[in-house]
């Protein structure tokens, strides 16, 4: 028979146990994503993630310019919108696209996020035959982060929330 204080120490251990769980779901929980469309066009929101700020730079994307050829720049060249279309990743890496119709907020959890990883946003504007509209690097590698667009005209707007680790 276990005595009545071996009981209520096993009980703590259990409770400790869950405790550290739930914990670590928190301390690794990837960003949430809210966009906001106040404009009468439909965006498509892409997600990617990279190992660091470089590898985010460096990524190479395929592009139409607007002669219509295809060409590869890197997200570097993406930062300031050059009137680019169909904004594809080369290399096959993890993507997550939200659709956000017009005058709508939409919220996602980007799912492909793991600890340590700078997430890369590419917006586009479906009702423009894919027009690239901007470019968003959010460098927070921490837990719990919170990301927000703004869409009116284009982006208008944004920001984020990086909780401390």
């Amino acid at each position: 028979m276990v005595s009545r204080q071996t009981g209520i120490l096993l009980a703590a251990l259990v409770a400790l146990g869950g405790v550290s769980v739930v914990g670590g779901a928190v301390v690794d929980a990837p960003p949430t994503l809210t966009v906001e469309n106040d404009d009468n066009t439909t965006y498509r929101v892409t997600a990617y993630t990279a190992d660091s700020m470089d590898d985010a730079l460096l990524r190479n994307f395929r592009v139409t310019t607007p002669d219509g050829d295809d060409r590869l720049v890197t997200y570097s060249q993406l930062v300031w919108p050059e009137d680019y279309r169909n904004v594809t990743a080369t290399d096959p890496v993890p993507t997550q696209r939200i659709t956000v119709e017009p005058n709508a907020v939409t919220n996602a959890t980007i799912r492909l996020w793991e600890p340590g990883d700078v997430t890369i946003y590419i917006v586009e504007d479906l009702d423009d035959d894919e027009r690239h509209v901007w470019s968003i690097l959010e460098t927070c590698q921490d837990r719990q982060q919170e990301h927000r667009i703004r869409l009116q005209n284009g982006y208008d707007g944004g920001g984020s929330r990086c909780a401390s680790s």
